[in-house]
């Protein structure tokens, strides 16, 4: 194989990749949010294996939902948990007993103040994208 052969070869698998990537999108995401809820914020995630953490200000008694969407659709092999400004875990997506994930956690906030969400990845999850939406 020549050089401007494997060249090609990489630009295809550049933008095979970019393709792929593409597909995990917040419009998907966004279209799942529950009626009267708009959009705030979204987070894209590709690390497996990995956790990331986000911080978000919530207002009291204002209702919250995130939304979780993979590169199919699915949010498999996603954990987020919802903890308030103390660290106390408030919800996550995750019923242990079942062992299911569930694409979808909506919250009142009690207090105004700093929420954090927390992510982690079990297993094959390439890509994953969360949106924070909000309704009065």
């Amino acid at each position: 194989m020549n050089k401007k052969s494997i060249f090609l070869v990489l630009i295809f698998f550049a933008f095979a990749s970019i393709k792929a990537y593409s597909q995990c999108s917040s419009d998907e995401c966004i279209a799942k949010l529950g009626d009267g809820y708009t959009f705030l914020k979204s987070y894209k995630m590709e690390s497996v294996g990995e956790e990331t953490e986000h911080s978000y200000v919530f207002s009291k008694e204002t209702s919250y939902m995130l939304v979780l969407c993979g590169k199919d659709g699915a949010s498999q092999n996603v954990t987020v948990t919802l903890y308030d400004s103390n660290r106390k875990e408030i919800a996550t997506n995750y019923d242990k007993k079942n062992n299911k994930y569930y694409n979808a956690i909506v919250y009142t906030s009690k207090a105004t103040g700093m929420y954090y969400l927390r992510y982690s990845f079990q297993g094959e999850q390439p890509c994953c994208v969360s949106v924070l939406a909000f309704k009065k």
